[in-house]
């Protein structure tokens, strides 16, 4: 029950996190004010996870004060998911306000029981006397009881008993109801994205840079962050210079290759996302099948001598190294390695030199970092 929920509000935070937050033409389609633009969402997702356990886990009681201080985290938490449920409600425009909410008996129902007994146990309206409401000793662990004298009862007693269970199960439906709902929104939201992100695939070939670039920068401005000099100022710096080395056009080429290559993922990830949780049954499981005659023991003595294996050159240490712009003393120890690795590769030992004198030029040393990098891994 608690993982149904828990997995839906992971997936409406995983499409904030990764569309709403980045992309402007994703903040547009929702109420994306000053407000949410500080901790405020995030602090409604935490407060939803951190009173899961409180609702769906419920505590065994060994005195009446647990007893009664489980039921009021109980209540209290299911009061405040509902206005928290509201609010997402709100935010995502979802056309769905209070009053609506409180037609569903599974909102109303649950709210009035919290109402009764924690938030108002005594009512006054303009100075009558309304009701009062005392926790019961009869209830239990799995029972809510109380005790209760309104106005609509002429003042008499009653005794009120909700079983626990039904109360979890009406939010766990209530929950599971309007979480539908924002991400039946999230999905439009992303459908229509899915669609500015094909237009500009189409759009890689026939647009200049410059055009290509102004577009990026309202519908898909976190290319912009996808390396270190993809800023758009940076691109442009070097473009205009693609024609005077090789270092330059290989950046526009990365460029347009790690675009190609993010858009196509980012198109995935938006219909994975919507995903539902797959739960494993035991029967799915296939183990492997172990015949033991199969397995062989070779006795080292037995072994013929050959050949030593060759232990192929790695880059990875030195390239890890120098990828951040360092201290002129740190460059050129790790870079005098790997020119001794690549003594005889002279794009390599030409770029180091570059980068060397310009360590604190973003464009020049970054430029022939990459070319390196190309150059070593085959990338090209």
């Amino acid at each position: 029950m608690k993982e149904d929920v828990k997995y839906k509000l992971d997936q409406i935070a995983n499409v904030w996190n990764d569309f709403i937050w980045e992309y402007g033409i994703c903040k547009k389609t929702i109420k994306f004010t000053s407000d949410i633009q500080t901790n405020y969402f995030g602090d409604i997702l935490s407060y939803f996870q951190d009173t899961f356990d409180i609702i769906f886990d419920n505590s065994e009681s060994k005195s009446y004060s647990d007893k009664f201080s489980n039921q009021i985290s109980l209540l209290q938490s299911i009061y405040v998911q509902q206005d928290f449920i509201e609010e997402l409600l709100i935010i995502f425009k979802c056309g769905i306000d209070k009053g609506e909410l409180k037609k569903d008996s599974n909102y109303f129902i649950n709210r009035e029981i919290r109402n009764e007994l924690v938030g108002h146990p005594i009512r006054k309206n303009r100075g009558q006397f309304i009701s009062s409401c005392l926790f019961s000793y009869e209830g239990r662990s799995d029972k809510i009881a109380y005790l209760r004298y309104h106005k609509d009862n002429n003042y008499e007693f009653e005794s009120m008993e909700f079983e626990i269970s039904d109360i979890v199960l009406r939010h766990r439906d209530f929950l599971i109801k309007y979480f539908d709902k924002i991400l039946d929104k999230l999905k439009r939201i992303l459908s229509s994205f899915v669609k500015e992100l094909e237009n500009l695939e189409v759009l890689l070939n026939s647009k200049s840079f410059e055009e290509l670039l102004n577009i990026l920068t309202v519908f898909y401005e976190t290319i912009f962050k996808y390396d270190f000099i993809y800023d758009k100022e940076s691109l442009l710096n070097i473009y205009s210079r693609k024609d005077e080395h090789r270092r330059y056009q290989n950046i526009i080429d990365n460029f347009y290759r790690d675009l190609k290559s993010s858009l196509k993922e980012k198109k995935e990830y938006a219909i994975e996302v919507f995903e539902p949780n797959k739960i494993f049954e035991e029967f799915e499981i296939e183990r492997p099948e172990f015949d033991i005659k199969i397995i062989k023991f070779i006795d080292a003595s037995t072994r013929t001598k050959t050949e030593k294996t060759e232990i192929p050159v790695t880059y990875n240490y030195e390239l890890g190294k120098i990828a951040t712009k360092r201290n002129i003393i740190d460059f050129r120890h790790f870079g005098g390695t790997l020119k001794r690795k690549c003594a005889e590769n002279q794009t390599v030992l030409n770029e180091l030199e570059h980068m060397e004198l310009n360590i604190d030029d973003e464009i020049e040393y970054f430029s022939a970092f990459k070319l390196i990098w190309n150059e070593l891994n085959n990338d090209d």
